[in-house]
């Protein structure tokens, strides 16, 4: 009888437990409060606070590009407005949160104009080009000081999971170069979101995966990369961006290994998706 009871009073509390997350709406919306920086897990990000303490998380700190970030954390320190636009995803069972990139971010006291912009401008209106002309090859071999055995072309070249390579000389010590990722080369075995997916070929769900790097020269053919980041576009337009901070080295290290970069955000962005996934609900394989 006492194992029988036992049973009995585990199984009311299995089922008293709160189900698993469940995306219930998604909509578009614009809201307008205060930001704050709160710690969740490892990870600091920002939270929108409204009215009567509600709050609707912005996004991850670091998934801001650099002059965003700066405003947002601006904003919090001088408690300045926000408003905020953008795609609102709500769940049964946890805050808003608004899925990145959002439409818009506007602090009211601060000139958003940089931070939004992704290019600048002349006086004329017309956006800047990179220098048509110029010879990338100082950049491929030069080395970065975590590697120095290697050059940047040798290791950019030879890395097994670039579909295509290309380079642009911005300025005569500055280069960006696009690595576009192979999307067939992604499966179940290199994250568990691929099995979340509606499709498991990835090119149902992105238009691409590019690894984005500015390269500076410096004296005694070294060279430094701040930020490299990871663009990804899905299939209706939708742009995204994450740059790894910790380490900072995580993507030239992938490369220089010739290993497979991870991509768990944005295949966990596109699962929670209607679109292009089976919503936050679904058990994992």
């Amino acid at each position: 009888m006492p194992r029988v009871f036992i049973l009995a009073v585990l199984a009311a509390l299995l089922s008293a437990a709160p189900a698993q997350a469940r995306l219930i709406k998604e909509m578009q919306v614009t809201r307008t409060g205060k930001i704050t920086v709160a710690p969740e897990g490892s990870a600091s990000v920002y939270r929108l606070m409204l009215e009567s303490n509600k709050m609707i998380v912005v996004g991850d700190r670091e998934f801001f590009p650099p002059a965003t970030r700066a405003a947002l954390d601006q904003a919090a320190e001088r408690k300045l407005t926000v408003e905020v636009a953008g795609h609102l995803l709500i769940f049964n069972d946890q805050a808003p949160v608004f899925s990145l990139p959002l439409t818009k971010v506007d602090v009211k006291g601060l000139d958003m104009r940089q931070a939004q912009a992704p290019s600048v401008e002349h006086a004329s209106g017309q956006a800047e080009q990179p220098h048509a002309s110029g010879d990338p090859e100082p950049f491929k071999a030069a080395k970065l000081k975590f590697n120095s055995a290697v050059t940047l072309g040798q290791a950019l070249d030879g890395y097994a999971f670039f579909t295509s390579r290309s380079w642009r000389v911005l300025e005569p010590n500055k280069a960006e170069f696009r690595g576009e990722v192979d999307l067939g080369s992604i499966n179940e075995l290199d994250s568990r979101y691929v099995e979340r997916l509606r499709s498991k070929d990835l090119r149902d769900t992105f238009k691409s995966l590019t690894f984005v790097a500015t390269i500076n020269l410096r004296h005694g053919g070294t060279a430094d990369c701040p930020d490299p980041s990871i663009e990804a576009i899905l299939l209706d337009g939708t742009k995204e961006r994450m740059v790894w901070k910790d380490p900072p080295t995580y993507y030239w290290e992938r490369i220089y290994q010739n290993r497979k970069i991870k991509f768990d955000y944005f295949l966990s962005k596109a699962a929670m998706n209607p679109k292009y996934g089976k919503g936050a609900g679904q058990p994992l394989q």
